[in-house]
């Protein structure tokens, strides 16, 4: 009887399904795509393996530093199906919002985009969400699927959301990501939680170490395309160095002579020794502040050539001359 019994019991494990493994992610993934949007756009995505599939997602995620999130976007909207697509008609995915169904649809006439205001994010008048929303570090979110038959099922894989931030200048930000306990976190199929991977992300902001506003978004391409010069960043790299006015011809990030000035002659040295070189050449001589692209003052590639340090960077250089930093402008947006 006991041979029978376990033949049964081990039958029954080979039958039952594996049990799903997800895994949240939130990172930043860049510049704004969007017009007035201002700051770091950063999105949540899952993956899910297993023989289970999720049924809802509860949320929580936060920014530090001073940092709000302005937006939230890039979700799907209703019924999860194969047909249409994008925000304003269904596609396979995860469009169904607990909070904002009771707030903004009508039941006897659904029509998902009907209302802007039909999104993923709890009210803030609602259980542990007060102080959160838009305009906060804190947002919670609730995205559960709707379908009929697997083949319109949300897919193993996918963008939950995306989300802007802005922030205080020259500061990153770390994203964290929770599971809601009190929304139920993360929902299989049949209807238990699962233990999810949830990875925040370090150090997220607009865009590494740059100010946070959209005027800066020209040097931050250049930025990425000329080996990340942290010169250009307006960051300190020691008691004695600031590179706050390194876009108006200070190459050095420090102070010179008794008067302080901040463009002056071993200003002018660096400027000489990267004159009409292109990146690829500059960049063994970055070193840990930069140096030689740190002449690069207007942050561009001149002429057909692509020099990084030409004549427009030594016309930075002539209007900051003889400047000490509290005459000098700050930064440089452009």
């Amino acid at each position: 009887m006991r041979k029978i019994l376990l033949i049964v019991a081990m039958l029954l494990i080979a039958a039952a399904p594996a049990m799903a493994a997800v895994t949240v992610n939130a990172k930043h993934i860049g510049l704004p795509i969007k017009a007035g949007i201002n700051c770091s756009t950063c999105e949540v995505n899952y993956v899910c393996t297993g023989g289970d599939k999720v049924r809802a997602f509860a949320l929580e995620v936060s920014v530090s530093n001073g940092y709000t999130i302005t937006a939230i976007r890039d979700f799907n909207v209703g019924e999860s199906n194969k047909v249409g697509g994008g925000i304003t008609a269904a596609k396979p995915g995860y469009g169904i919002f607990p909070a904002k169904f009771r707030d903004v649809i009508n039941p006897a006439d659904v029509n998902w985009v009907a209302d802007a205001n039909y999104n993923p994010l709890a009210g803030p008048n609602d259980t542990d969400a007060s102080g959160t929303g838009l305009g906060t570090n804190k947002i919670i979110v609730e995205l559960g699927s709707l379908y009929v038959g697997d083949s319109n099922a949300p897919p193993s894989s996918g963008t939950l959301f995306r989300f802007d931030i802005a922030g205080p200048t020259a500061t990153a930000t770390n994203i964290s990501l929770v599971a809601n306990a009190t929304r139920g976190g993360v929902v299989l199929e049949d209807g238990n939680t699962v233990a999810a991977t949830l990875n925040g992300h370090t150090g997220a902001g607009f865009p590494e170490l740059f100010p946070c506003t959209g005027t800066f978004a020209v040097q931050y391409n250049e930025y990425l395309a000329t080996f990340k010069p942290r010169c250009w960043a307006g960051t300190n790299l020691g008691a004695d160095v600031n590179w706050r006015t390194q876009c108006q011809g200070d190459a050095d990030g420090k102070a010179e002579t008794l008067t302080k000035y901040r463009v002056y002659t071993s200003d002018y040295t660096k400027l000489r020794q990267a004159w009409a070189k292109k990146a690829t050449v500059l960049r063994p001589g970055m070193g840990v502040d930069g140096n030689w692209m740190c002449a690069d003052f207007d942050h561009s590639a001149e002429t057909l050539t692509k020099y990084r340090v030409y004549t427009s960077d030594y016309t930075k250089m002539v209007q900051g001359w003889a400047k000490k930093e509290t005459s000098m402008k700050p930064w440089c947006p452009r």
